[in-house]
């Protein structure tokens, strides 16, 4: 039995057939240039078939019309890790907790901290606290993030996978025999045969060692917009566009004629082959629609902004969507990081339409986004030679149902631009 003789330290992008849950989120998180690109490594390894994707479109700027734009900067892992902890977790001393231990990362996403050091640093927290903040981060996309160790981090990515008894048993109690290429023993320790091992090892070699490295590069990246939105009167319309949207060309003459050899080998291949191709071309729909059920599910929730009946977001958590339409938070959050839509007034990416809620509403609830909009609204309507102290914003924010205190008001403020009292006196 041949087996590889090294742990590969980057993530493998070839997937095999056994590997097709895998396959199916490396395709639902990719954006439209890197599935381009992905499908392109998958065809030159396939004969039967071939890939054609139309990004052949003018350059725009974010105001409108078709076509694709350069992203203004690459978000990085911290920034991808908050955003989700904020669109999941309500602000508690957990989420607080989970937000800490990101901020602990090294740029590949280890932890690197022990517990007794996060003890040494953290007031009022327990082990279990810990315990728990620990689980939901390592519950986080990508997998693998918040690992001790490659150990812990190959394990991670496995358990998220949902891969067999047998990988799960290489990663933990035989991880030793692993590392050292002990494959015998490590067979006989599984009571697995040759090609069950090889099937495994190579899933595991799969994996990546590095899960936060993809959000250290710097290269300049481009977007292009897979949904699109329209204005029929006082209704939207969408849809999903079509370029940008690979399409599969099937070798049918290639298969027919490899399908009628009598060579053993041959036909072996060519099922394989055949098998893979129609896993893809599975993958690539179950993405169109899983993109498609949610894009339609934030138009809805959003509609007075896609309308331009309002320059806020309403209150919308991924944990809203996900419950919903019935699926995971963390496939609502792989759909939503990278795919973009466009509209009549710019395009703008699927998570932006996510917003916190605020706890500072008395009656309806409102979003973060939109207590900053109202807090906007009074700044520049306000009296530039007797400017509103924060105070004064707070009791006018309270008379109008939303008890906000002054401090949050001065936070947000800020955030917003504007100077302190005596700076935007004119």
């Amino acid at each position: 039995m041949e087996l590889k003789q090294n742990l590969n330290q980057k993530q493998v992008q070839g997937l095999s057939l056994t590997q097709g849950m895998r396959q199916s989120i490396l395709i639902l998180q990719s954006d439209a240039i890197d599935l381009a690109d992905y499908l392109s490594e998958q065809s030159l390894e396939n004969p039967l078939f071939d890939v054609h994707v139309n990004l052949d479109m003018p350059f725009i700027d974010n105001e409108g019309g078709n076509g694709y734009q350069i992203k203004d900067e690459q978000q990085s892992l911290f920034e991808y890790l908050l955003d989700q902890v904020q669109l999941t977790m309500r602000k508690t001393p957990l989420r607080d907790l989970v937000v800490y231990l990101i901020e602990q990362l090294d740029p590949n996403g280890y932890l690197t901290l022990s517990d007794d050091e996060i003890f040494e640093e953290v007031d009022d927290i327990t082990p279990i606290m810990l315990l728990d903040a620990k689980t939901l981060l390592h519950q986080l996309d990508p997998p693998g993030i918040g690992a001790r160790d490659l150990q812990e981090c190959l394990y991670l990515q496995a358990e998220a996978d949902d891969a067999d008894k047998a990988v799960m048993s290489m990663l933990s109690d035989n991880f030793e025999l692993f590392t050292k290429h002990e494959w015998k023993k490590l067979k006989r320790a599984l009571k697995l045969s040759n090609s069950e091992l090889q099937e495994d090892v190579n899933f595991i070699q799969s994996l990546s060692a590095n899960p936060g490295q993809r959000y250290t590069s710097q290269n300049e990246q481009y977007v292009v917009p897979e949904l699109a939105v329209k204005k029929n009167g006082d209704k939207l319309s969408l849809a999903i566009t079509k370029y940008g949207q690979p399409q599969l060309i099937f070798a049918e003459e290639t298969y027919d004629r490899l399908a009628k050899s009598t060579d053993e080998d041959v036909n072996k291949y060519i099922h394989d082959k055949y098998n893979q191709y129609k896993t893809l071309e599975y993958n690539l729909q179950r993405r169109i629609e899983t993109v498609s059920i949610i894009g339609r599910c934030i138009v809805k929730e959003q509609y007075k902004f896609f309308m331009q009946e309002t320059d806020s977001l309403a209150p919308l958590l991924i944990r809203d969507v996900a419950q919903k339409l019935q699926m995971s938070e963390s496939t609502v959050s792989r759909t939503i990081n990278g795919k973009y839509i466009q509209t009549d007034f710019g395009i703008f990416e699927l998570k932006q339409f996510f917003s916190r809620r605020s706890k500072v509403t008395v009656g309806e609830e409102k979003s973060v986004d939109q207590v900053k909009n109202k807090i906007k609204g009074i700044l520049d309507d306000e009296d530039k030679t007797k400017p509103l102290s924060d105070q004064k914003i707070s009791e006018m924010l309270t008379a109008d149902n939303l008890q906000i205190a002054r401090r949050t008001v001065a936070k947000y403020r800020e955030q917003l631009g504007y100077p302190a009292t005596s700076r935007r006196r004119v």
